[in-house]
Parts: structure tokens; C-alpha cells; sequence
């Protein structure tokens, strides 16, 4: 008998059964021998794999680790950073403005004015000096890297004319820095809240109004800008002349930047949480109101009035729990009202009782 026909050939998924008494005892060393051979040869291979295994596991670890690394520390390219922009990033935004009292002038050495509601503050055209009601104050600039800054407090409005005419209704809870002169290629301005403005037309020199969220560039024109930090959009309304909106809108690897052309009566809004630039046709008029002293509403939610109410009058709203937020309505505030007279127009308004707290300022509507 051949000791062939007893060679054993190792496979993980064959068991073999061989009986040992049939085989002659020379064979059976022979094929012990082989068999064992055969276990290690075995092992030595599931041993090999197992390590290749373990590399390409450990191979694919570090290269997820590398793509990773490299998302991170990749950013977004962003926009130069202009002389205005690192000045507003270094002073105190409209969050500082909700105690604040009186209106303030913020000169360049920091020496502040106090300025009376509804006063308007107005710079000679180079710069170094302005009226502030019938007030004349130096403002120790002598450069265009100089700046100012007129802070209002919720409940209060003024009225700023720059160095080159252009006309600013600042309303409340609202900040704005400003050159003390426009040099350059460009007039820039930083605003924090909302404010109107008249531009004075100049084809050379384009006007640009910055805020948090995006810029508006325009060459002159009359338009409402509302960027207040609490809100949940942005709104540029255009009431004559052009301007364009331009929104970055911020991704984990880059930017993308958006921009819309406004023409009269149309209104570009931003939703900060969805980073959403949407574009569509309103009463304008309406909303630029509030600087001829008016609050003026057509078909808005009875939350938004309330909200805008609270900022224009500094009050408190109380709102009953069976009150529908959501329901539109149409009217006009005196933004001069006392509480009371406020409290009365808005229940002829809206067909709902409101109660007044003079002494803390607010007003329950149920």
C-alpha cells in the first residue's frame, strides 16, 4: 500500500477521519508527520492573514485621521478686513445699548456726548467739526482712520448727516460707526439695528453699509437697513435708486457668496439660521415710516408688530396664553405715544384688552 493514498492535504473546512489500526505502522509515523506539518503550515497562514488584516485596519485609521485632520484646520477664505471692520470688531455692539439711557456720541479719543432724543447731529464737510443741535464740538480727527460712533438706546431715534450729505435716521436699540471723513475709493459705514438712509449720489465713490450679515453697496439712493442681533433676519428695503445686497454664506470648507440687485419696492431678507437670501415685492413706504416719526404696518403677524413695538417704546409685552401671534393686521403708531395712548391704539387694533404697568413699563395683551 502506498503511503499516497494517506497524504493528508490541510483545508480549514475538510475534517478527515482516518483509521489507524488499517494502516501499517511505518505509514503511520509517515502520515503523522505529514498531518502535523499540516496544522502548522495552517496556522502559520490564518496567522499571516489576520496580520494583514490588522495593517490595512490600522492603514485606514490613519488616513481617516489625515481627512480629518485636514477638514479641520482647512477655512474658509474670507474677505480682507478693512480699517472700519477692525474698529467695529473691537467696540461694543448693540448688546451694550439695552441700558443705556441717552443717546451718546462717541468721538475718537472716546470723549462722549450726550445727545436729546430725535436731535440731529450733523459733520461739516471735512470732518473736524460737528454740530450736535446747536452744539458745536471739535472731533480731534485729522484722517480717515478716524471714527466715530453714535449709540441709541430702545425708545429713542436721531438723525446724523456725514461729511459727505449723505442722511442716516438711526432708530432705536441701533449703533453706527462712521469715517469722520470718506477718503479712499470707497464711503463705508458699520451698522448694528436699523437705520435709514438718504445717499448722497456720488458715481466715483460707491456707499456701502456693512453689517454682521452682509453689505449693501449703492451709489445713491434711499433705503432701509434692519440687521438687529436678536432678530432672526436681516431686511434691506429699497425705496429709490439701486443697491446691490452681498451675503457670504458660511459652509465647513468655503464660502459662498450671494448677491441680489434691489430696484424700488423690493425687499431682500436674510434668515440667519437657514442662510437664505430671498427677494420680493412689498410696500416699502410703510416701512421706512418710522423716521418721519410713524410706526406703519400692512399685513403683519401681531407678533412682529409686538416685537417691533417693544424696541421702538423700550416696553415689556405680556402676552395671555390664548393670544394668536400669528394673525395679521394693519395700522399706524404715533412713536411719540405715552404708554397709555399706545395701549389704547393697539386694542382698537387688534380687538384685545391691554393693561398697563407704567412703573415697570409693560403692557399685558390677552
Amino acid at each position: 500500500m502506498s503511503c499516497s493514498l494517506y497524504k493528508y492535504r490541510p483545508h480549514k473546512n475538510i475534517a478527515l477521519q482516518i483509521n489507524f489500526n488499517k494502516i501499517p505502522n511505518d505509514e503511520k509515523e509517515s502520515l503523522k508527520d505529514q498531518i502535523r506539518h499540516g496544522f502548522i503550515e495552517l496556522q502559520q497562514k490564518e496567522s499571516r492573514r489576520k496580520r494583514k488584516k490588522r495593517l490595512l485596519a490600522y492603514s485606514a485609521a490613519a488616513s481617516i485621521v489625515l481627512v480629518v485632520s485636514l477638514f479641520i484646520n482647512r477655512t474658509p477664505e474670507s474677505k480682507p478686513q478693512t480699517d472700519l471692520d477692525r474698529f467695529a470688531a473691537e467696540t461694543k455692539t448693540i448688546e451694550s445699548n439695552i441700558d443705556l439711557e441717552n443717546i451718546s456720541l462717541v468721538l475718537q479719543d472716546q470723549q462722549t456726548i450726550t445727545v436729546k432724543d430725535s436731535t440731529i447731529i450733523s459733520y461739516g464737510k471735512n470732518g473736524r467739526k460737528v454740530t450736535v443741535g446747536t452744539q458745536a464740538v471739535n472731533t480731534n480727527s485729522s484722517s480717515a482712520s478716524a471714527f466715530n460712533t453714535v449709540r441709541v438706546p430702545y425708545g429713542k431715534r436721531t438723525q446724523i448727516v456725514l461729511t459727505d450729505g449723505t442722511k442716516v435716521w438711526l432708530n432705536s436699540g441701533s449703533s453706527l460707526i462712521y469715517p469722520t471723513q470718506f477718503e479712499g475709493s470707497i464711503r463705508e459705514v458699520f451698522l448694528t439695528g436699523e437705520a435709514a438712509f438718504d445717499v448722497a449720489h456720488d458715481k466715483t465713490k460707491p456707499f456701502f453699509v456693512k453689517t454682521k450679515e452682509c453689505d449693501v453697496r449703492v451709489l445713491g439712493t434711499i433705503f432701509n437697513v434692519s440687521s438687529y442681533p436678536e432678530d432672526e433676519t436681516v431686511q434691506t428695503a429699497l425705496l429709490q435708486g439701486k443697491v446691490r445686497i452681498t451675503y457670504t454664506k458660511k459652509g465647513f470648507l468655503n464660502n459662498q457668496e450671494l448677491q441680489e440687485d434691489l430696484t424700488p419696492g423690493m425687499i431682500a431678507t436674510i434668515n440667519k439660521d437657514k442662510k437664505q437670501l430671498k427677494v420680493e415685492r412689498k410696500d416699502v413706504a410703510s416701512i421706512l415710516s418710522w423716521r418721519e416719526g410713524y410706526f406703519t404696518f400692512k399685513s403683519q403677524s401681531l407678533n412682529t408688530i409686538l416685537n417691533k413695538l417693544s424696541k421702538y417704546y423700550k416696553i415689556q409685552f405680556i402676552k395671555g396664553a390664548d393670544l394668536n401671534l400669528e394673525t395679521n393686521y394693519s395700522g399706524s403708531f404715533a412713536l411719540n405715544e405715552n404708554l397709555n395712548s399706545l395701549a389704547t391704539t393697539l386694542s382698537s387694533i387688534t380687538n384685545n384688552t391691554c393693561t398697563v404697568n407704567a412703573n415697570q413699563r409693560t403692557i399685558t395683551i390677552k
